[in-house]
């Protein structure tokens, strides 16, 4: 019986967060991991207006989950999440910030200074 998730690029991304989480003995890549490994059903839905409320210009945030475009984003935010809308992903580009999957986050900061998590 499988637990978890079964799509194998999920299941890969979690073996890899953990991965690194022990080789850099960072907690924040152990914690992501298990959000990811969540049912689909109870995974983090977050609106682009809390992104906007949580953080500051130039913040990098990680959601362990997807994206949707209600709200505003009044400011430039890089975003990494598993999914996100049409309407996020325009929302975000059109107020300055980026969209990156996780995977790349996690090459670009594996120590993850600097990352908050919004669920």
């Amino acid at each position: 019986m499988v637990k978890g998730p079964t799509d194998p690029n999920t299941r890969a991304l979690i073996n890899s967060l953990r991965k690194t989480s022990t080789k850099h003995d960072v907690r924040i890549w152990r914690r992501v991991a298990e959000l990811i490994a969540r049912p689909a059903r109870n995974r983090a839905t977050v609106n682009i207006g809390k992104i906007g409320r949580h953080t500051r210009a130039g913040d990098i945030v990680i959601v362990p989950g997807k994206i949707l475009g209600s709200g505003i984003i009044p400011h430039k935010v890089t975003v990494a999440a598993m999914n996100a809308s049409t309407a996020a992903r325009s929302a975000i580009v059109n107020a300055g910030g980026s969209l990156i999957t996780i995977p790349e986050l996690l090459n670009q900061s594996p120590k993850g200074t600097g990352i908050t998590i919004i669920i």
